[in-house]
C-alpha cells in the first residue's frame, strides 16, 4: 500500500487510509459509502486498521476518483503471483493447463445520471424512446480452479466493442501473467482473427464458443460431424455426443487450419412441476474452436474447459453482482469505477484465501464466506487485540 498515490496536491488524509476503508467496505460487504462512513464513526474501532484520520464518505470518492488504477493493478498482480507460488490456488488433479476466461459484464444503467464516458442506447418505455446511460467492463478471471481470482479489467469506452477493449486487457494480462497463461477461453464474440493471432503470437493457445451458424467453418464442421460416428462418454447425470474435426482450413482469416469440438448434450434433471417431482431431460448443443492438437488435449478436456468459461458468470460475475455489490455505483465517475472494482477484486481474493488457506476444515463445515464478513466485522470491535479466531482454529503460518 505504500505505492498507492492520488492527485491530490496537500492530502491531509493518506491514501493508504482511503484505500483501506474502502476495502474494509468490500470485505464486510456494506452496501454504500454512507454506511461505511457511519461504521468509521464509531469511535476505537477502525483505528488500528485505517489510521486516527478516517475520511468521510465524500472524502473516499473523491480520492478514489484521483487514484492511478495501474497501483491497484500491481497489488492485484503481487497477490496473485504469490498465490501461485505459495501453491494457493489448487488446479484440478492432474491438471497441466492454466485456462483464463475472458467476458464482458454490464454494470448498473440508469436513464437519469451519466458521465461523459458513459455508453449509451435506446431503449422504448412504452410509446416512447429514452436513452439509458452504463458502463461495461471487460474481465479476466481464472477458471477451474480455487479460488478463482480476477486478473484485471478493462472499462469499455463510449462508442467502442467489446473485442477491442479485451484486447487491450488481453495484452496487458500477458505482460503481467505470461507463465501462469496457457489457454485463452471465450465467448463466441471473440471468435474473430485479430483477437485470436494475439493470442497466438503470445505462444498461447485458444478455446472459443462457436455460434454463428452462417460461417463457413460451421457449415464445413456439420457436414463432417455427419460422416463420422461421435465419442459417447457419461458423466454423471449428462451423456454426450462428442464428436472431434481437426485440420479444418475454413477460418481464412485466421491463416492457419483450427479444430472443432461439437457437444450435443444431454442433462436429467430433477425439478418440481406442480408440487411434484419430475425427472426432465435437458439438451444443449456446445461448439468450440481450438488451435490445441488432439493428440495432447482429448475432446473431452475442451469441453470441461468450455463449460469452465461459466465460473466467470457463477463465481464472478454473480458472486460479486448479488453478494458483493459489484454493479452499484459507489460514485459515477469512470476512474473511481475501475479502481473500486480493482479493489472489489483484492478484497475476493484476499478473503477467500484466507477462508481456504488459513482456517481448517471443521471451522469451514458451518461457516460461509458470506457469514465470514460478519465474523470479521466483530473482530474489528474487539479491543486490545483480542480476536474471535483462537489459534486452534487458524492453520499455522
Amino acid at each position: 500500500m505504500a505505492g498507492l498515490h492520488d492527485a491530490r496536491l496537500l492530502p491531509q488524509i493518506p491514501t493508504s487510509s482511503v484505500w483501506l476503508s474502502a476495502f474494509g467496505m468490500f470485505v464486510l460487504r456494506f452496501r454504500s459509502f454512507n454506511a461505511l462512513e457511519q461504521e468509521l464513526r464509531i469511535a476505537q474501532r477502525w483505528e488500528a486498521w485505517v489510521g486516527s484520520r478516517k475520511p468521510s464518505a465524500d472524502t473516499v470518492g473523491r480520492v478514489l476518483a484521483k487514484m492511478s488504477p495501474n497501483e491497484l493493478r500491481q497489488m492485484l498482480t503481487t497477490i496473485a503471483r504469490l498465490a501461485w507460488r505459495r501453491k494457493a490456488i489448487h488446479t484440478r488433479p492432474g491438471e497441466s493447463y492454466r485456462v483464463l476466461a475472458v467476458d464482458g459484464h454490464e454494470l448498473a444503467a440508469s436513464r437519469a445520471r451519466c458521465c461523459p464516458e458513459c455508453l449509451v442506447r435506446e431503449v422504448r418505455v412504452g410509446n416512447e424512446l429514452v436513452q439509458e446511460y452504463y458502463h461495461r467492463v471487460v474481465v479476466a478471471q481464472w477458471v477451474g480452479v480455487t479460488p478463482p481470482p480476477i486478473l484485471d479489467l478493462e472499462r469499455i469506452n463510449p462508442k467502442e466493442g467489446e473485442v477491442p477493449a479485451a484486447r487491450r486487457l488481453l495484452e496487458r494480462v500477458l505482460s503481467h501473467h505470461s507463465r501462469l497463461i496457457d489457454v485463452i477461453s471465450a465467448d463466441a464474440l471473440y471468435l474473430e482473427a485479430p483477437f485470436l493471432k494475439m493470442v497466438l503470437d503470445a505462444g498461447k493457445h485458444f478455446v472459443v464458443v462457436m455460434k454463428q451458424e452462417q460461417r463457413d467453418l460451421y457449415q464445413d464442421a456439420e457436414r463432417l460431424r455427419n460422416l463420422i460416428p461421435p465419442q459417447l462418454l457419461h458423466e454423471g447425470s449428462r451423456t454426450t455426443r462428442l464428436w472431434d474435426i481437426s485440420n479444418l482450413s475454413s477460418f481464412t482469416t485466421l491463416g492457419r487450419p483450427v479444430r472443432v469440438v461439437w457437444a450435443e448434450e444431454e442433462t436429467r434433471k430433477r425439478r418440481i412441476v406442480g408440487g411434484q417431482a419430475k425427472d426432465v431431460i435437458e439438451q444443449k448443443t456446445w461448439i468450440w474452436v481450438t488451435d490445441l492438437p488432439a493428440a495432447s488435449v482429448p475432446p473431452a478436456k475442451i469441453q470441461r474447459w468450455g463449460h469452465d468459461r461459466w465460473d466467470l458468470e457463477n463465481r464472478g460475475f454473480n458472486e460479486l453482482a448479488t453478494l458483493w455489490h459489484m454493479d452499484h455505483y459507489f460514485i459515477h465517475d469512470a476512474t473511481a469505477i475501475v479502481a473500486l472494482l480493482l479493489t472489489l477484486a483484492i478484497a475476493f481474493v484476499t478473503t477467500y484465501l484466507f477462508y481456504e488457506r488459513n482456517l481448517k476444515p471443521p471451522v469451514r463445515t458451518h461457516l460461509t464466506r458470506l457469514a465470514l464478513a460478519s465474523r470479521l466485522r466483530d473482530d474489528l470491535g474487539l479491543l486490545g487485540g483480542a480476536s474471535l479466531w483462537s489459534a486452534a482454529l487458524l492453520k499455522p503460518g
